[in-house]
């Protein structure tokens, strides 16, 4: 049996009700469409993305690591300064010696080698045998100008006491007023000029003037 057609009227037609696309009115055709077309680009370069993001998980997770890393190689570094303080307070200074030896050899990098060569210094100097090449050395990993200039002074101490006036007096005169030793260094420059058979008379006034500390003042007034 064959189905029989039915056919409407134009009038049936109209009233039959249309579907309607169910677009919202607040979407962006031209944006979704643009978005679209991007992605389609990026097809092509699919493989090279991947291999971007992944080198930037690697390069995270090694920085991470080296970070890490170096955490534990400075708290190994801390831990050692901290033996050999106690062993210089001991007085323990050959086994002090030698831990400071081992130190320059595994943390020569870390800023705590400043401590190192310090206590290095001290223990010579209380040996009595203190070196000048160790005062350069330690004044070469400092970096602020006031530390610097705490140890220049030093050095000009050492080269005083070997009888190198002449260098002593260039190493003091690089100290000038903007340092907080400046008023400790001019009195070294006193004595180096006065030990040399000068009259650095107008040196000891300056002290005596600029001075807020009685010990440098009296000092000064005793050598007028």
């Amino acid at each position: 049996m064959k189905e029989k057609k039915v056919s409407l009227t134009p009038k049936q037609k109209k009233e039959i009700p249309v579907k309607e696309i169910p677009i919202k009115e607040d979407v962006d055709l031209e944006f979704e469409y643009k978005v679209y077309m991007l992605f389609d680009k990026l097809k092509k370069y699919k493989l090279f993305l991947i291999a971007g993001f992944i080198g930037l998980i690697l390069l995270i997770v090694g920085f991470v690591y080296i970070k890490s890393e170096r955490e534990k190689i400075l708290n190994k570094a801390a831990g050692t300064v901290y033996e050999i303080r106690k062993l210089y307070n001991d007085k323990k200074y050959d086994e002090a010696e030698k831990l400071i030896k081992e130190f320059k050899g595994k943390y020569s990098d870390t800023p705590y080698i400043k401590l190192a060569l310090t206590y290095e210094l001290l223990i010579e100097k209380d040996s009595k045998n203190i070196t000048v090449e160790k005062i350069r050395n330690l004044e070469k990993v400092l970096k602020s100008d006031q530390l610097k200039s705490g140890i220049k002074e030093y050095y000009a101490y050492l080269l005083y006491k070997k009888g190198k006036n002449d260098e002593a007096l260039k190493t003091v005169d690089q100290i000038d007023q903007k340092y907080y030793n400046f008023i400790s260094a001019l009195l070294l420059k006193g004595f180096i000029l006065k030990k040399e058979g000068k009259n650095p008379e107008d040196i000891f006034r300056q002290i005596s003037e600029l001075s807020k500390y009685n010990y440098f003042k009296k000092i000064a007034e005793e050598n007028l």
